[in-house]
């Protein structure tokens, strides 16, 4: 059996200094929420995803500050490696783009304790994310679905 890889760019990103994540409803999974982000398209940079995605899902514009964190996953079809940037916003309001059709909402959280109290992916950031974020840091390998 030939396993696909498939690579993510997914924003640190904040405003008012809250965590900007989105929330996502699937049947037969339910709700549960992300950092803005999504598939690297072909010919595009992580960089160049992450512009676009975060447009798409929040309606505004960004500029990517550094490389924060990356993982890699698997499941039984498929292996993953997300890359997680730290992004400033630059121009724009928060809204989702009528074309985008994953995201139900957007919701600004103000401390890692919220974030706990949800069904948020990556965990792995969770005790991470409202501190100083460091350079590039590997995250781990996880099994997919993480919970």
């Amino acid at each position: 059996m030939k396993i696909g890889i498939k690579v993510r760019a997914s924003a640190i990103l904040f405003k008012d200094n809250k965590l900007i994540i989105t929330k996502h409803d699937v049947p037969n999974y339910g709700v549960y929420y992300l950092i803005p982000g999504g598939g690297i398209e072909h010919g595009e940079s992580p960089q160049e995803a992450i512009i676009r995605e975060v447009k798409e899902e929040c309606g505004v514009d960004v500029n990517v500050e550094k490389l924060v964190f990356y993982k890699s996953g698997y499941s039984d079809t498929d292996d993953y490696l997300d890359f997680i940037f730290l992004c400033k916003i630059t121009n724009g309001d928060l809204k989702i783009d009528e074309s985008e059709k994953s995201v139900k909402a957007i919701e600004l959280i103000s401390n890692e304790e919220d974030l706990r109290k949800i069904k948020f992916f990556p965990k792995q950031i969770i005790d991470k994310v409202f501190k100083e974020l460091p350079d590039a840091k590997f995250l781990g390998k996880f099994k997919y679905p993480e919970d």
